[in-house]
């Protein structure tokens, strides 16, 4: 009688995903949500990460220990980040010539304070696998960059109109991430290797501006986020990925008003604690 061989199965093993969203000074929040999720016992198999997302979301791609990377947040004062004073920044227009100007910020400070973590690094030399979100101007597209120079590409994420002067990289120039993609998640969805995609999403309450411009700007963004937020869950329910959105609220942080941020940074950490069990699975206790 002739051997019955066993059916040919092929068992593949699905890993979850971690993005982190766009948010003006959201890497409080994001730090604090990471270091909760090590608390829970939560380890992703890829990160993604746009705008102040980029720049947690690479530092734990990096290895950093959250413990490490909230000590780091936390030490942060305006000095460190922001160029010049009130005067350079007036005459920064005319002595840039008003044809090249393009923002109040280099980002020079930036990467001086990432450059003990990242210095040289390229994203797909990173440990754990990181995507980071751009908006592409050259192109006309939103990217989600998986190699090229880290620092490079997180300045490019984090490049808030007008803030920060508009990067140029090998011939391309870029604008926040979180303009086109506040939370980069596509990729993860199309991915036959991800199951479940946790998402940190941080509700600052940013108060209505009393410009026009800036109120225009602001609406767009909020009415792209949505519309591609929506698109992207009926994508997942399509591909039979699940979502797990964890939102923290947070009150409205900005450069002269930084006193929040270890309230904020709590709050993302008590946010992953309260998630818990969805983020771990309905399987944990």
């Amino acid at each position: 009688m002739a051997s019955r061989k066993a059916p040919n199965i092929l068992i593949r093993k699905s890993y979850d995903a971690l993005c982190f969203n766009s948010a003006f000074f959201g890497f409080y929040a994001h730090s604090g949500f990471a270091l909760g999720l090590k608390e829970i016992g939560f380890v992703p198999s890829k990160i993604a990460g746009s705008s102040s997302g980029a720049l947690i979301g690479s530092l734990i791609a990096a290895g950093l220990p959250p413990e490490e990377i909230t000590r780091f947040i936390l030490t942060l004062k305006k000095s460190d980040f922001w160029d010049g004073n009130v005067l350079t920044q007036f005459l920064k227009p005319f002595r840039k010539g008003l044809k090249n100007y393009s923002g109040l910020l280099s980002g020079k400070k930036i990467r001086n304070l990432l450059e003990p973590y990242l210095e040289g690094k390229d994203v797909s030399e990173l440990p754990t696998k990181m995507g980071i979100s751009v908006s592409n101007l050259t192109k006309g597209i939103r990217e989600l960059r998986t190699n090229g120079n880290a620092i490079d590409l997180i300045l490019a994420s984090m490049t808030f109109p007008i803030l920060f002067e508009i990067p140029n990289i090998n011939g391309e120039e870029f604008l926040d991430g979180g303009v086109a993609d506040a939370e980069p998640i596509k990729e993860f969805i199309l991915d036959p290797s991800i199951k479940r995609i946790v998402i940190h999403d941080i509700e600052n309450r940013k108060p209505v501006s009393e410009k026009i411009l800036m109120r225009a700007f602001d609406s767009c963004v909020n009415v792209i986020a949505s519309e591609t937020k929506d698109l992207k869950e009926l994508l997942a329910k399509k591909y039979g990925k699940k979502i797990i959105r964890v939102v923290t609220n947070t009150p409205y942080l900005h450069p002269n008003k930084m006193e929040s941020g270890r309230l904020a940074l709590e709050l993302g950490r008590r946010s992953a604690h309260f998630m818990k069990e969805q983020i771990l699975g309905k399987n944990s206790k």
